[in-house]
Protein backbone atom coordinates (compact mmCIF):
# COMPACT_ATOMS: atom_id res chain seq x y z
CA UNK A 1 0.00 0.00 0.00
CA UNK A 2 2.65 2.31 -0.98
CA UNK A 3 0.30 5.46 -1.70
CA UNK A 4 -0.73 5.25 1.72
CA UNK A 5 2.32 6.54 3.20
CA UNK A 6 1.94 10.15 1.91
CA UNK A 7 -0.50 10.72 4.36
CA UNK A 8 -1.28 14.21 5.38
CA UNK A 9 0.25 15.64 1.99
CA UNK A 10 -2.62 13.87 0.39
CA UNK A 11 -5.62 15.22 2.24
CA UNK A 12 -3.73 18.98 2.88
CA UNK A 13 -3.13 19.08 -0.83
CA UNK A 14 -6.79 18.09 -1.82
CA UNK A 15 -7.89 20.83 0.80
CA UNK A 16 -5.37 23.29 -0.83
CA UNK A 17 -6.95 22.72 -4.36
CA UNK A 18 -10.50 22.97 -3.06
CA UNK A 19 -9.59 26.51 -1.45
CA UNK A 20 -8.51 27.37 -4.96
CA UNK A 21 -12.05 26.63 -6.28
CA UNK A 22 -11.50 22.92 -7.32
CA UNK A 23 -14.47 21.34 -6.01
CA UNK A 24 -14.45 17.57 -6.10
CA UNK A 25 -18.28 16.26 -7.95
CA UNK A 26 -17.32 12.95 -7.92
CA UNK A 27 -20.24 10.13 -6.84
CA UNK A 28 -18.24 7.14 -6.38
CA UNK A 29 -14.52 5.93 -6.46
CA UNK A 30 -12.96 6.05 -9.77
CA UNK A 31 -13.50 2.88 -12.49
CA UNK A 32 -10.15 3.01 -13.29
CA UNK A 33 -7.39 0.40 -12.50
CA UNK A 34 -6.52 0.92 -8.38
CA UNK A 35 -2.60 1.90 -8.07
CA UNK A 36 -0.62 -0.90 -7.16
CA UNK A 37 -1.04 -2.51 -3.57
CA UNK A 38 -4.04 -1.19 -3.15
CA UNK A 39 -7.42 -2.73 -3.28
CA UNK A 40 -10.68 -1.92 -4.34
CA UNK A 41 -14.54 -3.84 -3.36
CA UNK A 42 -16.42 -5.66 -6.33
CA UNK A 43 -18.95 -3.26 -7.84
CA UNK A 44 -21.28 -5.94 -9.40
CA UNK A 45 -23.38 -9.24 -7.15
CA UNK A 46 -20.95 -12.16 -6.77
CA UNK A 47 -21.58 -15.00 -8.52
CA UNK A 48 -19.29 -18.63 -8.15
CA UNK A 49 -17.93 -20.37 -10.87
CA UNK A 50 -20.91 -22.12 -11.66
CA UNK A 51 -22.78 -18.37 -11.78
CA UNK A 52 -24.68 -19.13 -8.91
CA UNK A 53 -25.89 -15.56 -7.32
CA UNK A 54 -23.56 -15.47 -3.80
CA UNK A 55 -25.88 -13.47 -1.52
CA UNK A 56 -27.68 -14.17 1.90
CA UNK A 57 -25.84 -16.06 5.26
CA UNK A 58 -24.74 -14.21 8.63
CA UNK A 59 -20.83 -12.87 8.78
CA UNK A 60 -19.31 -13.36 12.08
CA UNK A 61 -16.89 -11.31 13.01
CA UNK A 62 -14.38 -11.07 15.82
CA UNK A 63 -13.20 -7.69 17.63
CA UNK A 64 -11.08 -8.01 20.64
CA UNK A 65 -13.01 -5.37 22.84
CA UNK A 66 -16.91 -4.21 24.37
CA UNK A 67 -18.52 -1.23 22.49
CA UNK A 68 -18.28 1.53 24.77
CA UNK A 69 -21.52 3.24 23.32
CA UNK A 70 -24.09 3.55 20.38
CA UNK A 71 -23.57 7.09 19.99
CA UNK A 72 -20.64 7.25 17.69
CA UNK A 73 -20.06 10.89 18.67
CA UNK A 74 -19.29 9.20 22.10
CA UNK A 75 -16.86 6.72 21.10
CA UNK A 76 -13.02 7.00 21.06
CA UNK A 77 -12.20 3.42 20.97
CA UNK A 78 -11.52 1.06 17.91
CA UNK A 79 -13.87 -2.13 18.54
CA UNK A 80 -16.92 0.66 18.90
CA UNK A 81 -15.85 2.68 15.54
CA UNK A 82 -15.34 -0.74 13.87
CA UNK A 83 -19.12 -1.44 14.33
CA UNK A 84 -20.45 1.74 14.17
CA UNK A 85 -19.02 2.75 10.93
CA UNK A 86 -21.30 0.22 8.90
CA UNK A 87 -24.37 1.57 10.07
CA UNK A 88 -23.90 5.64 10.33
CA UNK A 89 -22.27 7.77 7.71
CA UNK A 90 -20.11 10.87 7.16
CA UNK A 91 -20.45 13.76 4.95
CA UNK A 92 -16.78 12.46 3.46
CA UNK A 93 -14.75 9.13 3.64
CA UNK A 94 -11.82 7.32 3.15
CA UNK A 95 -11.74 4.87 -0.01
CA UNK A 96 -11.11 1.69 1.45
CA UNK A 97 -7.73 0.11 1.51
CA UNK A 98 -6.49 3.64 1.64
CA UNK A 99 -5.39 5.82 4.69
CA UNK A 100 -5.17 9.21 3.00
CA UNK A 101 -7.92 9.67 0.02
CA UNK A 102 -10.62 11.39 0.23
CA UNK A 103 -14.11 10.48 -1.86
CA UNK A 104 -17.68 11.36 -1.19
CA UNK A 105 -20.15 10.31 1.10
CA UNK A 106 -23.11 12.08 2.14
CA UNK A 107 -21.99 14.65 0.26
CA UNK A 108 -21.77 14.24 -3.22
CA UNK A 109 -19.37 17.62 -3.77
CA UNK A 110 -17.63 20.15 -1.79
CA UNK A 111 -16.27 23.41 -2.10
CA UNK A 112 -13.85 25.64 0.51
CA UNK A 113 -13.37 29.23 -0.07
CA UNK A 114 -10.61 31.12 -0.75
CA UNK A 115 -9.45 32.07 2.80
CA UNK A 116 -9.80 28.07 4.08
CA UNK A 117 -12.85 28.91 6.63
CA UNK A 118 -15.83 28.45 4.71
CA UNK A 119 -17.09 24.83 3.81
CA UNK A 120 -19.88 24.46 1.64
CA UNK A 121 -21.43 20.28 1.24
CA UNK A 122 -23.67 19.37 -1.60
CA UNK A 123 -26.03 16.87 0.44
CA UNK A 124 -27.09 13.93 -1.66
CA UNK A 125 -31.06 13.52 -2.66
CA UNK A 126 -33.04 10.73 -2.11
CA UNK A 127 -31.16 9.04 0.97
CA UNK A 128 -32.92 7.61 3.92
CA UNK A 129 -31.93 7.33 7.33
CA UNK A 130 -32.70 3.82 8.97
CA UNK A 131 -36.02 5.41 10.34
CA UNK A 132 -37.64 6.04 7.67
CA UNK A 133 -36.96 10.10 7.79
CA UNK A 134 -34.98 11.85 5.65
CA UNK A 135 -31.23 12.91 4.93
CA UNK A 136 -31.01 17.00 4.23
CA UNK A 137 -28.73 19.53 5.16
CA UNK A 138 -30.95 20.24 8.19
CA UNK A 139 -30.01 16.86 8.85
CA UNK A 140 -26.49 17.69 8.96
CA UNK A 141 -26.73 20.60 10.48
CA UNK A 142 -28.68 18.69 13.38
CA UNK A 143 -25.66 16.50 14.12
CA UNK A 144 -23.11 19.16 13.80
CA UNK A 145 -24.69 22.19 16.19
CA UNK A 146 -24.87 18.82 18.73
CA UNK A 147 -21.10 17.98 18.73
CA UNK A 148 -20.59 21.82 19.15
CA UNK A 149 -23.02 21.81 21.87
CA UNK A 150 -22.54 18.30 23.59
CA UNK A 151 -23.98 18.68 27.55
CA UNK A 152 -20.48 18.95 29.84
CA UNK A 153 -21.49 16.35 31.84
CA UNK A 154 -20.45 14.15 28.63
CA UNK A 155 -17.04 16.22 28.69
CA UNK A 156 -16.47 16.00 32.43
CA UNK A 157 -17.10 12.06 31.89
CA UNK A 158 -14.88 11.54 29.51
CA UNK A 159 -16.79 10.65 26.73
CA UNK A 160 -16.12 13.55 23.62
CA UNK A 161 -12.45 12.80 23.32
CA UNK A 162 -12.49 13.58 19.57
CA UNK A 163 -15.06 16.44 19.84
CA UNK A 164 -12.67 17.64 22.47
CA UNK A 165 -9.65 17.03 20.15
CA UNK A 166 -11.22 18.07 16.71
CA UNK A 167 -13.98 20.34 17.08
CA UNK A 168 -14.15 21.72 20.39
CA UNK A 169 -17.21 23.44 22.44
CA UNK A 170 -19.40 26.08 22.42
CA UNK A 171 -17.75 29.90 22.49
CA UNK A 172 -14.15 27.54 22.03
CA UNK A 173 -15.24 25.45 19.28
CA UNK A 174 -13.00 25.73 15.80
CA UNK A 175 -16.47 25.53 14.20
CA UNK A 176 -18.40 29.34 14.60
CA UNK A 177 -21.15 29.05 12.26
CA UNK A 178 -23.54 26.42 10.35
CA UNK A 179 -26.50 26.89 7.82
CA UNK A 180 -28.64 25.23 5.19
CA UNK A 181 -30.19 27.72 3.12
CA UNK A 182 -31.69 24.99 1.38
CA UNK A 183 -32.16 21.19 1.54
CA UNK A 184 -29.28 19.90 -0.13
CA UNK A 185 -26.50 22.49 1.09
CA UNK A 186 -24.64 22.81 4.38
CA UNK A 187 -22.38 25.18 5.05
CA UNK A 188 -20.41 25.69 7.95
CA UNK A 189 -17.15 28.18 9.06
CA UNK A 190 -13.90 27.63 10.78
CA UNK A 191 -12.73 29.96 13.29
CA UNK A 192 -9.19 29.30 11.99
CA UNK A 193 -7.84 27.80 8.61
CA UNK A 194 -7.03 23.94 9.81
CA UNK A 195 -5.20 21.66 7.04
CA UNK A 196 -6.67 18.65 8.19
CA UNK A 197 -10.08 19.58 8.50
CA UNK A 198 -11.43 17.57 5.69
CA UNK A 199 -10.29 14.35 6.67
CA UNK A 200 -10.85 15.00 10.39
CA UNK A 201 -14.36 14.89 8.46
CA UNK A 202 -14.21 10.96 7.36
CA UNK A 203 -14.22 9.96 10.90
CA UNK A 204 -16.76 7.40 11.73
CA UNK A 205 -17.56 9.22 15.03
CA UNK A 206 -18.09 12.83 12.56
CA UNK A 207 -20.99 10.09 11.04
CA UNK A 208 -24.58 11.42 10.31
CA UNK A 209 -27.54 10.48 12.71
CA UNK A 210 -30.94 10.38 12.83
CA UNK A 211 -32.16 13.70 14.15
CA UNK A 212 -35.36 12.48 14.75
CA UNK A 213 -33.96 9.03 16.51
CA UNK A 214 -31.39 11.52 18.96
CA UNK A 215 -34.00 13.54 20.01
CA UNK A 216 -36.17 10.13 20.70
CA UNK A 217 -33.46 8.32 22.64
CA UNK A 218 -32.38 11.22 24.72
CA UNK A 219 -29.02 12.26 22.72
CA UNK A 220 -28.72 15.33 24.69
CA UNK A 221 -29.78 14.53 27.85
CA UNK A 222 -27.16 16.36 30.20
CA UNK A 223 -28.29 13.10 32.60
CA UNK A 224 -26.13 10.28 30.84
CA UNK A 225 -28.39 7.43 32.66
CA UNK A 226 -31.31 9.07 30.30
CA UNK A 227 -29.45 8.50 26.92
CA UNK A 228 -30.26 5.33 25.64
CA UNK A 229 -29.18 6.44 22.23
CA UNK A 230 -25.99 5.76 23.26
CA UNK A 231 -26.71 2.59 25.37
CA UNK A 232 -28.31 0.40 23.09
CA UNK A 233 -31.27 1.67 22.33
CA UNK A 234 -33.65 2.00 21.06
CA UNK A 235 -33.15 3.72 19.37
CA UNK A 236 -29.50 3.64 19.14
CA UNK A 237 -27.03 3.74 15.77
CA UNK A 238 -29.80 5.26 13.27
CA UNK A 239 -27.93 6.19 10.42
CA UNK A 240 -28.04 5.65 6.30
CA UNK A 241 -25.26 2.76 6.00
CA UNK A 242 -25.40 -0.20 4.52
CA UNK A 243 -26.50 -2.27 7.66
CA UNK A 244 -28.64 -1.27 10.40
CA UNK A 245 -28.41 -1.64 13.99
CA UNK A 246 -30.64 -4.35 15.52
CA UNK A 247 -29.29 -5.35 19.19
CA UNK A 248 -26.01 -5.06 21.56
CA UNK A 249 -26.47 -8.03 24.46
CA UNK A 250 -23.14 -6.82 27.04
CA UNK A 251 -20.40 -8.59 27.20
CA UNK A 252 -21.69 -11.08 23.66
CA UNK A 253 -22.27 -9.86 20.43
CA UNK A 254 -23.54 -6.77 18.50
CA UNK A 255 -26.57 -8.15 15.37
CA UNK A 256 -26.32 -5.82 12.36
CA UNK A 257 -29.31 -6.58 9.56
CA UNK A 258 -29.00 -5.65 5.97
CA UNK A 259 -30.32 -2.17 4.91
CA UNK A 260 -32.49 -3.23 2.05
CA UNK A 261 -32.55 0.25 1.11
CA UNK A 262 -29.46 0.89 0.96
CA UNK A 263 -28.81 4.46 -1.13
CA UNK A 264 -25.21 3.88 -2.84
CA UNK A 265 -26.42 1.11 -5.16
CA UNK A 266 -23.02 1.78 -7.31
CA UNK A 267 -21.87 0.09 -4.19
CA UNK A 268 -22.83 -3.20 -4.79
CA UNK A 269 -23.91 -4.82 -1.92
CA UNK A 270 -24.62 -5.42 0.98
CA UNK A 271 -25.21 -9.12 0.03
CA UNK A 272 -24.93 -10.60 3.43
CA UNK A 273 -28.42 -10.98 5.21
CA UNK A 274 -26.78 -9.59 9.34
CA UNK A 275 -23.44 -9.29 10.85
CA UNK A 276 -22.89 -11.03 14.43
CA UNK A 277 -19.99 -8.81 15.55
CA UNK A 278 -18.25 -11.01 18.75
CA UNK A 279 -16.46 -9.76 21.99
CA UNK A 280 -13.72 -12.19 22.16
CA UNK A 281 -10.61 -10.33 24.42
CA UNK A 282 -8.17 -13.35 24.40
CA UNK A 283 -6.21 -13.37 21.71
CA UNK A 284 -5.84 -16.95 21.68
CA UNK A 285 -9.38 -17.69 21.76
CA UNK A 286 -9.62 -15.52 18.42
CA UNK A 287 -7.15 -17.75 16.73
CA UNK A 288 -9.06 -20.89 17.98
CA UNK A 289 -12.10 -19.64 17.39
CA UNK A 290 -10.90 -18.88 13.61
CA UNK A 291 -9.53 -21.94 13.22
CA UNK A 292 -12.84 -24.02 14.39
CA UNK A 293 -14.57 -21.99 12.20
CA UNK A 294 -16.96 -20.40 14.86
CA UNK A 295 -16.18 -16.92 13.10
CA UNK A 296 -15.26 -15.57 9.52
CA UNK A 297 -13.14 -12.60 10.30
CA UNK A 298 -11.10 -11.93 13.15
CA UNK A 299 -10.25 -7.97 13.13
CA UNK A 300 -7.21 -8.62 15.29
CA UNK A 301 -4.63 -11.41 15.54
CA UNK A 302 -2.04 -11.64 18.15
CA UNK A 303 1.44 -10.94 16.39
CA UNK A 304 2.83 -14.26 17.86
CA UNK A 305 -0.60 -16.31 15.99
CA UNK A 306 0.61 -15.15 12.60
CA UNK A 307 3.11 -18.04 11.38
CA UNK A 308 -0.01 -20.72 12.69
CA UNK A 309 -2.94 -18.70 10.37
CA UNK A 310 -0.55 -18.02 7.37
CA UNK A 311 0.45 -21.84 7.72
CA UNK A 312 -3.70 -22.66 7.80
CA UNK A 313 -4.93 -23.70 4.57
CA UNK A 314 -8.22 -22.95 5.14
CA UNK A 315 -7.58 -19.21 6.31
CA UNK A 316 -6.06 -16.25 4.48
CA UNK A 317 -4.08 -13.63 6.09
CA UNK A 318 -4.99 -9.71 5.05
CA UNK A 319 -2.65 -7.16 4.80
CA UNK A 320 -2.99 -4.13 5.89
CA UNK A 321 0.17 -2.55 4.67
CA UNK A 322 2.62 -0.63 6.76
CA UNK A 323 2.10 -0.08 10.98
CA UNK A 324 -0.34 3.05 11.37
CA UNK A 325 -0.22 2.99 15.04
CA UNK A 326 1.74 3.65 17.97
CA UNK A 327 2.29 2.19 21.50
CA UNK A 328 2.72 4.09 24.56
CA UNK A 329 3.83 4.23 28.13
CA UNK A 330 2.12 7.28 29.28
CA UNK A 331 2.48 9.67 32.57
CA UNK A 332 0.20 12.19 33.78
CA UNK A 333 2.02 15.21 35.03
CA UNK A 334 -0.33 16.24 37.19
CA UNK A 335 0.45 13.45 39.05
CA UNK A 336 3.85 13.36 41.21
CA UNK A 337 6.77 12.36 40.77
CA UNK A 338 5.62 12.84 36.62
CA UNK A 339 5.84 16.72 36.95
CA UNK A 340 9.52 16.17 37.11
CA UNK A 341 11.23 16.11 33.74
CA UNK A 342 14.00 14.32 34.76
CA UNK A 343 11.75 11.73 36.39
CA UNK A 344 10.11 10.85 33.18
CA UNK A 345 13.21 11.36 31.33
CA UNK A 346 14.64 8.24 33.92
CA UNK A 347 11.47 6.16 33.21
CA UNK A 348 12.13 6.02 29.00
CA UNK A 349 16.21 4.88 30.27
CA UNK A 350 14.45 2.32 32.39
CA UNK A 351 12.01 0.56 30.16
CA UNK A 352 14.29 -2.14 27.75
CA UNK A 353 11.89 -1.17 24.64
CA UNK A 354 13.64 -3.70 22.61
CA UNK A 355 13.26 -6.71 24.55
CA UNK A 356 9.08 -5.89 24.76
CA UNK A 357 9.11 -5.60 21.04
CA UNK A 358 11.36 -9.00 20.39
CA UNK A 359 8.77 -10.52 23.10
CA UNK A 360 5.43 -9.30 22.08
CA UNK A 361 5.05 -8.82 18.58
CA UNK A 362 8.30 -10.87 16.15
CA UNK A 363 8.36 -9.43 13.33
CA UNK A 364 5.32 -6.99 13.29
CA UNK A 365 6.84 -4.58 15.59
CA UNK A 366 9.39 -1.81 14.86
CA UNK A 367 10.98 0.86 17.05
CA UNK A 368 8.83 4.31 16.19
CA UNK A 369 11.84 6.45 17.43
CA UNK A 370 8.39 9.18 17.65
CA UNK A 371 5.38 9.28 18.71
CA UNK A 372 4.38 8.83 14.84
CA UNK A 373 4.94 5.59 13.17
CA UNK A 374 8.03 5.53 10.67
CA UNK A 375 7.26 6.67 7.11
CA UNK A 376 4.60 9.39 8.93
CA UNK A 377 4.53 12.59 6.16
CA UNK A 378 7.13 15.14 8.32
CA UNK A 379 7.85 12.59 11.21
CA UNK A 380 11.46 12.77 12.05
CA UNK A 381 13.72 10.54 13.97
CA UNK A 382 14.47 11.40 17.20
CA UNK A 383 17.02 11.24 20.08
CA UNK A 384 14.82 9.00 22.51
CA UNK A 385 16.17 7.94 25.75
CA UNK A 386 17.67 4.27 25.18
CA UNK A 387 17.64 1.26 27.44
CA UNK A 388 19.92 2.56 30.16
CA UNK A 389 19.51 1.38 33.88
CA UNK A 390 22.19 3.24 35.11
CA UNK A 391 21.42 6.28 33.33
CA UNK A 392 17.40 5.86 34.86
CA UNK A 393 19.66 5.97 38.32
CA UNK A 394 21.68 9.05 37.48
CA UNK A 395 18.48 11.15 37.01
CA UNK A 396 16.73 9.88 39.57
CA UNK A 397 19.33 10.72 42.51
CA UNK A 398 20.12 14.18 39.87
CA UNK A 399 16.05 14.88 40.23
CA UNK A 400 15.75 15.25 44.12
CA UNK A 401 12.77 13.12 43.92
CA UNK A 402 12.34 10.69 47.03
CA UNK A 403 9.11 9.36 46.80
CA UNK A 404 9.07 7.10 44.06
CA UNK A 405 6.25 5.52 44.54
CA UNK A 406 2.96 5.25 42.18
CA UNK A 407 -0.15 3.88 41.08
CA UNK A 408 0.94 1.88 37.96
CA UNK A 409 -2.30 0.38 35.39
CA UNK A 410 -2.74 -1.57 32.84
CA UNK A 411 -6.60 -2.58 30.74
CA UNK A 412 -7.63 -6.15 31.18
CA UNK A 413 -10.52 -7.93 28.51
CA UNK A 414 -8.63 -6.40 25.33
CA UNK A 415 -6.05 -6.95 23.20
CA UNK A 416 -4.91 -3.99 21.01
CA UNK A 417 -2.66 -3.87 17.72
CA UNK A 418 0.14 -1.90 19.99
CA UNK A 419 -1.01 -4.11 22.96
CA UNK A 420 -1.80 -7.62 22.08
CA UNK A 421 -0.71 -9.31 25.78
CA UNK A 422 -1.60 -5.85 28.46
CA UNK A 423 -0.36 -7.69 31.05
CA UNK A 424 2.80 -9.28 29.97
CA UNK A 425 3.78 -5.87 28.84
CA UNK A 426 2.95 -4.47 31.94
CA UNK A 427 4.87 -6.82 34.19
CA UNK A 428 7.92 -6.46 31.92
CA UNK A 429 7.82 -2.64 32.27
CA UNK A 430 7.09 -3.35 35.30
CA UNK A 431 10.33 -5.11 36.45
CA UNK A 432 11.96 -2.63 34.54
CA UNK A 433 10.91 0.10 36.65
CA UNK A 434 11.52 -1.60 39.85
CA UNK A 435 15.15 -2.27 39.01
CA UNK A 436 15.94 1.21 38.64
CA UNK A 437 14.45 1.91 42.17
CA UNK A 438 10.68 3.20 41.31
CA UNK A 439 7.90 1.50 43.00
CA UNK A 440 4.90 1.05 40.84
CA UNK A 441 1.82 -0.24 42.42
CA UNK A 442 0.29 -2.27 40.10
CA UNK A 443 -2.94 -2.03 39.02
CA UNK A 444 -5.95 -2.79 36.56
CA UNK A 445 -9.35 -1.89 35.27
CA UNK A 446 -11.69 -3.50 32.59
CA UNK A 447 -10.63 -1.62 28.90
CA UNK A 448 -14.16 -0.29 28.49
CA UNK A 449 -15.75 1.77 29.99
CA UNK A 450 -13.73 1.92 33.26
CA UNK A 451 -9.99 2.27 31.96
CA UNK A 452 -10.65 4.31 28.81
CA UNK A 453 -12.62 6.76 31.15
CA UNK A 454 -10.04 6.97 33.59
CA UNK A 455 -7.22 7.91 31.28
CA UNK A 456 -8.46 9.94 29.14
CA UNK A 457 -9.28 12.37 32.04
CA UNK A 458 -6.21 12.21 33.91
CA UNK A 459 -6.95 9.85 36.70
CA UNK A 460 -4.13 7.82 35.92
CA UNK A 461 -0.46 8.77 36.99
CA UNK A 462 0.92 6.08 34.91
CA UNK A 463 -0.37 3.81 32.21
CA UNK A 464 -0.01 1.40 28.51
CA UNK A 465 -2.43 2.98 25.67
CA UNK A 466 -1.57 3.48 22.50
CA UNK A 467 -3.26 4.96 19.60
CA UNK A 468 -4.47 3.35 16.10
CA UNK A 469 -4.34 5.59 13.19
CA UNK A 470 -7.28 7.49 11.72
CA UNK A 471 -5.71 9.50 8.89
CA UNK A 472 -2.68 8.79 7.72
CA UNK A 473 -0.62 12.02 9.21
CA UNK A 474 1.03 13.22 11.95
CA UNK A 475 -1.08 15.09 13.04
CA UNK A 476 -3.68 12.47 14.23
CA UNK A 477 -0.85 11.36 16.03
CA UNK A 478 0.86 14.53 17.85
CA UNK A 479 -2.97 16.54 18.03
CA UNK A 480 -5.71 13.84 18.07
CA UNK A 481 -3.65 11.27 19.67
CA UNK A 482 -1.88 12.55 22.52
CA UNK A 483 -1.22 16.13 22.91
CA UNK A 484 -3.57 18.51 21.58
CA UNK A 485 -5.19 21.33 23.55
CA UNK A 486 -8.16 21.32 23.83
CA UNK A 487 -10.46 24.46 23.99
CA UNK A 488 -7.20 25.99 24.35
CA UNK A 489 -5.52 24.29 27.71
CA UNK A 490 -3.52 20.94 27.48
CA UNK A 491 -5.75 17.64 27.30
CA UNK A 492 -6.56 16.07 30.48
CA UNK A 493 -5.24 12.17 29.49
CA UNK A 494 -1.71 13.95 29.92
CA UNK A 495 -2.10 17.39 31.71
CA UNK A 496 1.29 18.25 29.03
CA UNK A 497 1.69 21.78 29.01
CA UNK A 498 3.56 23.31 26.15
CA UNK A 499 2.65 26.35 24.81
CA UNK A 500 5.08 26.78 22.34
CA UNK A 501 4.71 22.91 21.03
CA UNK A 502 1.22 23.97 20.45
CA UNK A 503 1.81 26.89 18.56
CA UNK A 504 4.16 25.16 16.49
CA UNK A 505 1.27 21.69 16.00
CA UNK A 506 -1.48 24.93 15.18
CA UNK A 507 0.98 26.77 12.87
CA UNK A 508 1.51 23.89 10.78
CA UNK A 509 -2.17 23.10 10.65
CA UNK A 510 -2.70 26.57 9.33
CA UNK A 511 0.04 26.87 6.92
CA UNK A 512 -1.00 26.59 2.92
CA UNK A 513 2.51 25.78 2.08
CA UNK A 514 4.74 22.91 2.96
CA UNK A 515 7.77 24.44 3.84
CA UNK A 516 6.09 26.02 6.36
CA UNK A 517 4.39 22.72 7.67
CA UNK A 518 7.44 21.06 7.78
CA UNK A 519 9.29 23.71 9.50
CA UNK A 520 6.81 23.79 12.74
CA UNK A 521 6.38 20.60 12.52
CA UNK A 522 10.01 19.99 13.29
CA UNK A 523 9.80 22.41 15.91
CA UNK A 524 6.73 20.38 17.66
CA UNK A 525 8.52 17.28 17.41
CA UNK A 526 11.60 18.45 19.33
CA UNK A 527 9.50 20.17 22.09
CA UNK A 528 7.79 17.32 22.93
CA UNK A 529 11.11 14.59 22.44
CA UNK A 530 12.56 17.20 25.16
CA UNK A 531 9.77 17.55 27.53
CA UNK A 532 8.97 13.13 27.20
CA UNK A 533 5.30 13.43 28.14
CA UNK A 534 5.59 9.41 27.67
CA UNK A 535 7.35 6.77 25.97
CA UNK A 536 7.07 5.43 22.52
CA UNK A 537 7.82 1.83 22.98
CA UNK A 538 6.30 0.09 19.54
CA UNK A 539 4.65 0.48 16.48
CA UNK A 540 3.12 -2.27 15.07
CA UNK A 541 1.36 -3.94 11.87
CA UNK A 542 -2.15 -4.79 12.75
CA UNK A 543 -2.80 -8.87 11.70
CA UNK A 544 -6.07 -9.89 10.65
CA UNK A 545 -7.61 -13.41 9.30
CA UNK A 546 -10.22 -14.97 8.09
CA UNK A 547 -11.76 -17.84 6.54
CA UNK A 548 -10.86 -18.43 2.59
CA UNK A 549 -14.88 -18.29 1.40
CA UNK A 550 -14.79 -14.82 2.77
CA UNK A 551 -15.00 -12.79 0.00
CA UNK A 552 -15.10 -8.60 -1.23
CA UNK A 553 -13.24 -7.91 2.29
CA UNK A 554 -10.80 -4.92 1.57
CA UNK A 555 -8.23 -4.19 4.46
CA UNK A 556 -6.92 -0.76 5.35
CA UNK A 557 -4.42 0.85 7.25
CA UNK A 558 -6.73 2.70 9.14
CA UNK A 559 -9.35 -0.18 9.52
CA UNK A 560 -12.20 1.60 7.72
CA UNK A 561 -13.07 -1.41 6.58
CA UNK A 562 -16.29 -1.95 5.25
CA UNK A 563 -18.84 -4.74 5.34
CA UNK A 564 -21.16 -3.56 2.47
CA UNK A 565 -19.76 -5.89 -0.29
CA UNK A 566 -18.22 -9.15 1.72
CA UNK A 567 -20.10 -11.98 0.63
CA UNK A 568 -19.65 -15.72 1.83
CA UNK A 569 -18.90 -18.29 -1.11
CA UNK A 570 -19.81 -21.53 0.55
Amino acid sequence: MNRTRLGALIAATAIIAAACGNASTSTAPSASAPPAGESTAPTTEPTSDAGEIKTGGTLVVAIPSELSRTDPALVDDGGSIYVLQNVIETLVQLEQGSGSEIIPALAESWTVSDDGLTYTFKIREGVKFHDGTDLNAEAVKFNVDRWINIPQSYIDQGYTYYIDTVIGHGDAANIVNTAAPDATTFELTLAKPNSAFLVTLTLPVFGISSPAALDAGGASNPDFSQNVYATGGPPAAVGTGPFVFKEWVTGDHVTLDKNPDYWNAAAGGPYVDSVSVRFIGDSSATVNALQAGDIDIAQILAPNDVPAVQADTNLQYFDRGSACNVGVLSMNQTHKPFDNAMIRRAVGHAINRPAIRDAFFGETGVDPKNWAPPGTLYAVELDLPQYDPDMARQLIADSGVTDLSFDFWYPSDVSRPYMPDPKGEFEAMLTDLEAVGFEPNPMTAPWNPDYLTAESIGTYPMWIIGWNCDWLGIDNFLVTAFFGYQSGEPNKEYAYKNDAMNAAMEAALAAPDEATQEAEWLKAQNFIAEDMPSIPIVSAKTPSAGQNYVKGFVPGPTQFELFTNVWLDK
